[in-house]
């Protein structure tokens, strides 16, 4: 039988570094949130304030601008219609001295009330109001000095009215009161065209601040809508946010209760969802750690057990096997017949010794499973040194072994010795799940922080119900055997700080899959075996 050639990969991939990524904490994000719900409440109070603004400018143009020209202009007309309507009845009046003493009074108030009017006109109206007010103060401002202009000739009318008056020239009073009489009929005509736009500009002021109050009215209640939305939005997403945090309060409820089954978790890149992923992380942790513990606890106890049970039959089996090799010494000189049914059962009983002898030695090895020695070496030359060491026997039920080793590897911390016993057990498994013959696979690479070792058949494979079991002490899938194989091989493996793991092989079969850490820098040595590029 040839014997198959091992292949050594000539290349290592160093293990990839994570990218590092930009999150969005959970600080960011309902700072985010409030500094929404910030902009849009500014908004709708800058849209408020602005709004109020807007109301104060219109009630300030009106009331310090508009209203004191209107009231100015009324008292203005009102004195020019006493006036107008005094020189209309000046020929009915049979006391021409009195009515000039009224008539002066009253021209004199007029022209205060002029120089008062063009003071509101030219000082307060425009003070208080926009361009377009100031513009049209301007433009009555011009008109009112116009219309003043107009009666500087009404004080030489009635002087000489009241001369006429005086001399009985009938005739002259008629001519002078038609003169003047046109003259504030004019004036008052004037005024009253004045009057009128002031007016107009006050119901188009009024109109506009109406229509600008209703529009700000809708528009601040629209925003205080849209601000009112945007808040139960950021409320929602806040609680969205925040809503893992009640997940993980059950979560640790239910471990606290014993619930040590880990669970996946959503991907987030958040604090919450890391404190997530860690909590479940720990919770794996402490499942595994138990069931360490729990496997140490069993197999600690089997070792008592064994050590003690061993210790008492261990004797009597060498004394019995030593008597059966005595007889059948003894027996080996006689010829006669009838002693061959003796030989035969003396065989039968060696033979039951030698399987309790070494049920009793499978037992001392979880006995005296001592803590391992670590030291930072290279895993594939142990793993090729086992792998030619069980080939032999491999090869003898028919099965053909495989191995592929990367190289160079990175050196890891083990203790040689009982990760050969592992691999061994791994092996010897491997064979006996191939009773027709068949091909095991060995691979050893550098995956990640870890030297990964996988050893496949290509059995019947392990159903899943049963896979989960295969670790546990005592559990054997096979007629014969201790069901210790495994576990010792897990106890090895997780006393190296290293994990194992049963998978179903694709194709058909079965994948042990051992991972050991990659030792530190500062523990790392040069191996004692050399790793060249050549096929192990």
């Amino acid at each position: 039988m040839t014997r198959p050639s091992s292949v050594a990969t000539a290349e290592i991939s160093s293990p990839p570094r994570a990218q590092p990524r930009s999150r969005a904490t959970i600080a960011r994000r309902v700072l985010a949130s409030f500094a929404v719900t910030v902009v849009a409440y500014a908004v709708t109070l800058g849209w408020g304030i602005a709004a109020q603004r807007r109301a104060a400018d219109d009630s300030v143009e009106l009331g310090r601008g508009y209203v004191p020209v209107a009231m100015r202009l009324a008292q203005l007309r009102a004195a020019q219609a006493t006036l107008s309507t005094l020189v209309d009845g000046i020929p009915d009046e049979r006391e021409p001295g009195s009515t000039r003493a009224l008539f002066e009074t009253l021209a004199g108030a007029r022209r205060t009330m002029f120089l008062e009017t063009r003071t509101a006109l030219t000082q307060t109206l425009p003070e208080v109001g926009t361009s377009s007010t100031r513009a049209l103060a301007q433009e009555l401002s011009t008109e009112l000095d116009a219309t003043e202009s107009t009666l500087d000739g009404d004080r030489d009318l009635f002087e000489r009215l009241f001369t006429a008056i005086a001399s009985g020239d009938r005739d002259g009073v008629n001519k002078t009161i038609l003169s003047l009489g046109g003259l504030e009929h004019e004036v008052d005509r004037r005024l009253r065209a004045l009057a009128t736009r002031v007016s107009t500009s006050i119901d188009e002021l009024s109109s506009a601040a109406r229509d600008r109050e209703l529009r700000s009215i809708w528009a601040l209640a629209v925003l205080a809508a849209l601000t009112l939305s945007v808040g139960v939005v950021v409320s929602l997403h806040v609680r969205h946010l925040l809503s893992p945090l009640a997940r993980l309060i059950q979560r640790a409820q239910s471990v606290a209760r014993g619930d040590l089954t880990a669970r996946e978790v959503a991907a987030s890149d958040d604090e919450i969802g890391q404190l997530e992923a860690a909590f479940e992380r720990m919770v794996a942790g402490v499942s595994r750690t138990q069931e360490l513990a729990l496997s140490n606890e069993r197999l600690a106890a089997i070792g008592k057990m064994a050590a003690h049970v061993t210790h008492e039959i261990r004797n009597p089996l060498s004394a019995m096997g030593l008597n059966v090799e005595m007889l059948e010494e003894e027996l080996a000189d006689d010829a006669s017949a009838g002693r061959s049914e003796v030989k035969s059962l003396l065989t039968a009983i060696q033979r039951e010794v030698q399987r309790l002898e070494h049920l009793s030695e499978e037992y001392l090895r979880v006995a005296r499973l001592p803590e391992p020695r670590m030291e930072a070496e290279d895993v594939s030359g142990v793993v090729q040194e086992v792998v030619d060491f069980a080939r032999r026997e491999i090869e003898s039920v028919g099965c053909t072994i495989d191995l592929r080793a990367q190289s160079p590897l990175p050196p890891a911390l083990f203790d040689e010795a009982q990760l050969r016993q592992a691999l061994l057990n791994l092996l010897r498994n491997a064979r006996e799940a191939m009773p027709a013959g068949g091909g095991i696979d060995v691979r050893v690479v550098a995956e990640g922080m870890s030297v990964v070792i996988d050893v496949d058949d290509r059995g019947g494979g392990i159903p899943a119900e049963i896979r989960a079991r295969v670790f546990d002490p005592f559990f054997s899938t096979k007629g014969e055997g201790t069901g210790l194989g495994l576990a010792i091989t897990r106890h090895i493996v997780e006393a190296h700080g290293g994990s194992i793991a049963c998978e179903p092989r694709e194709g058909g079969g079965t994948r042990f899959r051992v991972a050991l850490p990659i030792a530190p820098a500062k523990a790392s040595r040069a191996p004692h075996r050399a790793t060249s590029g050549e096929p192990l």
